[in-house]
């Protein structure tokens, strides 16, 4: 076997200034392309436009080119739900750009399940690239299915190279419960060990972990999932870890082995290099780059691939349905964009209160026009309003669980939450006051609206999918939509906060 054993991790923002061959291989990656065709100028940058497979596809040519090594490009899953030019076609045309990429090897994400394993096992087929997922299994037979791959091996130059692909765990409950029936996923070094066996005796040169799944970054500590599963390797088994599924930027090293995650939507693209010094040591050295459309050459491939889904798209994206007075961002522990879409599902289903999930707001709004494409982009997902009964002590039961943590998970509609973080999990709530400002009554029952994702017990809400349901017959846009052009114009943030958190 004639991988480098012993590396080392550098983290830099800038290439190394060296001799060509002093780079033995560059290793390229993206993850939670999300179907984003075209390029966007976003809150963090500055007014210049970013992403889009034109940019992505020149960058990444460049820093192939650049290198004058031997290449390789992965992908950490979610590629194609999330915009209009993917979803009319569900997601066709994520596979053509990322096939148009040059993608060696990418591994599944759950939002690549949003369509059902028949739509996935279609896209699949059309890719010229391998979806690889080791910790999928059947929950009849306890093998793993037919369609997922758990590795492959590629070449690259003289180095073969076996990629495993890893999905978050979480799947299981954050997609639509009918499109995962039937499928176990499973976490943790455990479950792949078979796996890293398999790729062991097969003697490659390097072992990658592409995993959808994914850690956040306060300075130099990262914290998350995927930094608890490279804790659990080793650098002698496998030599990097490809991370998505949070679409924040990670670059660390955990037990010696480098772990990178590019953000989303084609926004960054990962640099990995193994380095050869003139001592005869070996180590990666790792960085990012944003793909600023105005600083690299657009493909020609990648525009022409645009045009053709462009007119479509335009004619149902570009129609402006409100103008809004304030910006609605998603950041922060409360922001006012999840407020607004609680208010929406509410008002959708004539219910007393109504409840978003964080996870469910994809992008932010901006004071302007605001068109039927970018209102899209905040929901992608086509999920059902239904309206549920529920109890005062049911009701504070899903709160409880929402502020567990160390911010809430839920936004809510006609109602304000006092809550207590410093009380042990489940004894959090102080109060709940409805919108005239009087507590819920322990003896009535009240309705509630809600996504079918949650109500379906989706983010491990499991007891409000015990609970009487309706479905009241509205797609969550088209709640948002009859609900933000019935609002006074120019649209203004919703008041808050309505989760306060209070002292003793």
């Amino acid at each position: 076997m004639s991988y480098f054993p012993m590396l080392h991790l550098v983290a830099a923002s800038t290439l190394l200034v060296a001799p060509a061959d002093s780079i033995a291989l560059r290793v390229l990656s993206i993850s939670d392309f999300h179907g984003a065709l075209e390029p966007r100028v976003y809150a963090w940058s500055g007014g210049r436009s970013v992403g889009g497979i034109a940019a992505l596809k020149g960058l990444m040519d460049s820093l192939a080119r650049d290198c004058r090594c031997p290449t390789l490009r992965l992908d950490a899953g979610d590629q194609m739900q999330g915009t209009l030019a993917s979803n009319l076609v569900y997601g066709r045309s994520s596979i053509e750009a990322l096939n148009l990429l040059g993608l060696d090897a990418a591994s599944l994400g759950n939002h690549d399940l949003d369509w059902g394993v028949d739509t996935l096992r279609a896209r699949m087929r059309e890719a010229r690239y391998p979806w690889l997922v080791a910790n999928v299994f059947d929950s009849a037979t306890g093998r793993r299915p037919d369609w997922a791959r758990p590795w492959d091996t590629v070449t690259t130059g003289p180095y073969r190279i076996a990629v495993i692909g890893y999905v978050t765990p979480a799947t299981k409950r954050i997609v639509l419960a009918q499109r995962v029936q039937g499928l176990d996923f499973r976490g943790g070094r455990s479950v792949i060990e078979d796996v890293l066996r398999e790729t062991r005796a097969a003697r490659p040169d390097f072992t990658f972990l592409v995993a959808h799944e994914g850690a956040f970054c306060d300075g130099n500590t990262c914290r998350g999932e995927i930094v608890s599963l490279a804790s659990q390797l080793d650098s002698s088994e496998v030599q990097l870890v490809i991370a998505g599924h949070t679409h924040s930027r990670v670059v660390t090293t955990v037990r010696g082995i480098p772990v990178l995650s590019a953000q989303a939507n084609g926004t960054l693209v990962g640099v990995f290099d193994l380095l050869i010094r003139s001592d005869g040591r070996r180590e990666w050295r790792v960085r990012t780059d944003t793909t600023y459309t105005d600083r690299v050459r657009s493909d020609s491939a990648g525009l022409a691939l645009v045009a053709r889904y462009r007119p479509e798209v335009e004619r149902r994206a570009n129609r402006v349905i409100v103008r809004l007075r304030d910006s609605l961002l998603s950041r922060g522990a409360e922001y006012p964009l999840g407020n607004l879409i609680a208010d929406a599902q509410c008002a959708a289903a004539k219910a007393d209160f109504g409840l978003m999930n964080r996870g469910g707001v994809r992008r932010e709004l901006y004071p302007g026009p605001v068109t039927y494409g970018q209102l899209f982009e905040v929901q992608p997902f086509g999920n059902m309003v239904l309206r549920l009964t529920i109890t005062a002590e049911q009701l504070k039961a899903v709160l409880e669980r929402a502020v567990a943590g160390s911010r809430q998970t839920l936004f809510i509609s006609g109602a304000t939450v006092r809550y207590d973080p410093g009380r042990p999990a489940g004894e959090r709530i102080v109060s709940i006051l409805d919108s005239r400002g009087r507590p819920l009554d322990p003896a009535r029952s009240y309705t509630l609206a809600v996504s079918d994702f949650i109500a379906g017990g989706g983010d491990g809400h499991s007891l409000l999918a015990t609970l009487p349901q309706t479905d009241v017959g509205k797609v969550d846009l088209d709640a948002l939509i009859a609900w933000l052009v019935k609002l006074p114009q120019p649209v203004r943030a919703p008041r808050g906060p309505r989760f306060i958190p209070v002292g003793p």
